[in-house]
């Protein structure tokens, strides 16, 4: 019987030792019942109240199979919404059990279907009650003219002005009223060092490298609190059940609290500035659309590590969207490709290595080889896992200076002949066990292949660029000789799985390699 670990944290605030504890808690759970562990797969800072933004999450339902064991620490930790019945429920159906190590969770005992409605259904509600509570904490703070927390540049957390960082502030709005533009302001500033909000942040997953960027002046330009007007209660947040995107959606006016605070530029000057630099949108996107362009968010900068984004007209090209909005001070990778090059260059080697008739021919021979060895796993003895147990003792004090080599050569060459003997037993007697069906076997690689081009070729973008990602993970992009190259790694295994295989990663020509493309001349 395989297990497969999920593990996740809600906040920013939280530790790595949280997931961390999680996973320890679960190991030792499946190794005192000698269940082996297929995969480790983590959310960190991530709330469980939906599916569609925890790729961890994902990534492990798509690793278990018929008779596998999903392992949490508990429930909550899986989903803390009234979706955790329904998730519980496709599993059951699929043939996986999901066990809560804490919680005593078993999703194969009688009671499992309600105890999961009553989970989600009290973790719906603790989290509704908790988002309540703090609202109605922070209106009457507003009502009483206190800080309601969200440092703003600029202001002290009390809300008092910092006259370094206002002094910036004032500085934007001068030079946006003469007419320069933000992209000019924002690279001046990085040029000369000057330290931006993302500075002061403890933040660990999104941007906090202290670089000015356009969109940062074109917020601060929008924010009504430089001209002496604080608004509390304006817009809530509300997360996407199926996405769990949070999107903004605005108050009705009468919900405002508005008061005086300490301005920093006079209004006269605020509302120039305003009719000069309204709002706008960069780089083409869309509010509340995601990502139009088929390389969106999986083109990395290799030198900064943010992502390439499409500018130009129609999204025509794609650059690296620190230096296209910070200036060469924030980055240095000035080189960018034709967006149509790009997708050009990175599907040809998926259509060749992968989706190809050779391909398919291939993969069914792996399909074959990767049976037999797991028919002759079913029947390996014991002997080989506590051989190998010796031999990797042995290697992790060699490795250590604890003893040398030479000394105990002997001894694992004694080991390994053991295990070839034994493993040679375990290969003659799978020779019975019935094999892979291979025409099956075709058809459902086939079905996958077919599957994958045409979300690749037919299907939406945001499908497209899903079953892209998968196959390619991040790909980081560097300028070489004038010209942006990005090193590829083709992973076929989503494929494999997609046909009803696990697969970790070898057989010839299909397998998980890294190759170098030319995105551009």
């Amino acid at each position: 019987m395989r297990s497969v670990i999920y593990a996740r944290f809600s906040t920013e605030h939280q530790s790595e030792s949280t997931i961390l504890d999680q996973i320890r808690r679960c190991r030792e759970y499946a190794d005192a019942r000698g269940w082996p562990i297929d995969g480790v797969f983590t959310d960190e800072g991530i709330s469980g109240a939906a599916l569609g933004n925890r790729p961890g999450a994902r990534a492990a339902l798509e690793r278990l199979e018929t008779g596998d064991v999903l392992l949490v620490v508990d429930t909550t930790r899986l989903s803390r919404s009234q979706d955790l019945a329904p998730l519980l429920t496709r599993l059951r159906h699929r043939g996986v059990r999901v066990l809560g190590v804490l919680d005593g969770f078993d999703s194969n005992s009688g009671t499992a279907r309600m105890q999961a409605g009553l989970s989600g259904i009290m973790s719906e509600e603790f989290r509704a009650s908790i988002a309540a509570r703090t609202h109605s904490a922070l209106d009457m703070r507003a009502r009483d003219g206190r800080a309601t927390g969200g440092k703003c540049y600029g202001f002290d957390r009390g809300g008092g002005i910092v006259e370094a960082e206002a002094e910036v502030v004032r500085e934007i709005f001068r030079r946006v009223a003469a007419g320069e533009a933000q992209k000019a302001i924002a690279g001046d500033l990085n040029a000369r060092g000057v330290p931006a909000p993302g500075a002061s942040w403890s933040r660990r997953v999104r941007r906090a490298d202290g670089v000015w960027m356009a969109p940062t002046l074109n917020a601060m330009l929008a924010n009504e609190r430089y001209a002496g007007r604080v608004v509390w209660n304006r817009s809530a947040w509300r997360r996407n059940p199926d996405s769990g995107v949070r999107e903004r959606v605005e108050r009705p006016e009468a919900e405002w609290i508005v008061r005086d605070g300490p301005e920093l530029v006079d209004r006269e000057t605020f509302d120039r500035v305003r009719a000069i630099a309204a709002p706008r949108r960069l780089f083409g996107g869309r509010p509340g659309g995601g990502p139009r362009y088929l390389l969106s968010g999986i083109l990395v900068c290799g030198e900064c590590g943010r992502r390439l984004v499409a500018t130009g007209r129609g999204g025509s090209h794609y650059y690296c969207g620190t230096h296209k909005s910070g200036g060469a001070a924030a980055c240095s990778m000035s080189v960018g490709a034709r967006r149509e090059v790009a997708e050009r260059v990175l599907l040809e080697p998926i259509e060749r290595d992968l989706l190809s008739p050779a391909a398919v021919e291939l993969a069914v021979e792996v399909i074959r080889r990767l049976d037999r060895e797991a028919r002759v796993r079913a029947v390996e003895p014991a002997e080989v896992a506590e051989v190998e147990r010796r031999i990797a003792r042995l290697e992790g004090q060699i490795a250590a200076g604890s003893i040398e080599r030479e000394d105990v050569l002997p001894a694992l060459a004694a080991l390994e002949d053991r295990r070839r003997a034994a493993r040679a037993g375990a290969w003659r007697r799978s020779s019975g066990r019935p094999g892979v069906d291979a025409a099956a076997a075709v058809a459902a690689y086939t079905r996958a292949v077919v599957s994958m081009r045409d979300a690749l070729t037919a299907g939406p973008v945001a499908r497209a660029r899903e079953a892209l990602h998968r196959i390619l993970g991040d790909v980081v992009c560097r300028p070489v000789d004038g010209a942006l190259v990005a090193s590829v790694g083709l992973d076929p295994r989503p494929l494999l799985e997609a046909a009803g295989i696990s697969w970790s990663g070898s057989g010839g020509a299909l397998c998980h390699r890294e190759i170098a493309l030319r995105l551009s001349a």
